[in-house]
């Protein structure tokens, strides 16, 4: 009589299985990974925060962290959604080190560099 057609229904299945598996499931799976990375800081740990500031915990609370910025140890208050990970401040400077950088090039005595020609403009003639 009323029979339902499993042949419509069945995409609408499919895409809501897609959404559950390659979106919400991994979301949840890296948002509880934070979660227990930012409860297991202890006073010590070196953290970065979502601003990119560097920093060694100091003390913790409930929903906030006491930090102190490197490399003037000034203390700070911070909530703990605020800390983006857990790092070792002497791997990321290491890593800074080990960048290279081009170095620019000596300018010959014959190239003359130029600066741009302005015009001045006088308020009288307007």
């Amino acid at each position: 009589m009323f029979g339902i057609d499993f042949t419509l229904i069945l995409p609408l299945i499919l895409v809501l299985v897609f959404f559950y598996f390659f979106i919400l499931r991994p979301q949840q799976k890296q948002q509880k990974e934070i979660k227990e990375m930012r409860s297991s800081m202890k006073p010590g740990d070196e953290i970065v925060t979502i601003g990119g500031f560097y920093a060694i915990v100091y003390a913790i609370g409930e929903e906030n962290v006491t930090i102190e910025l490197l490399p003037d140890y000034n203390k700070a208050l911070i909530t703990k959604s605020a800390i983006a990970r857990i790092v070792s401040v002497g791997d990321a400077v290491a890593a800074t080190e080990e960048d290279s950088f081009e170095e620019l090039e000596d300018l010959d005595n014959e190239e003359i560099i130029v600066d741009a020609e302005f015009e001045e403009i006088d308020e009288d003639k307007k």
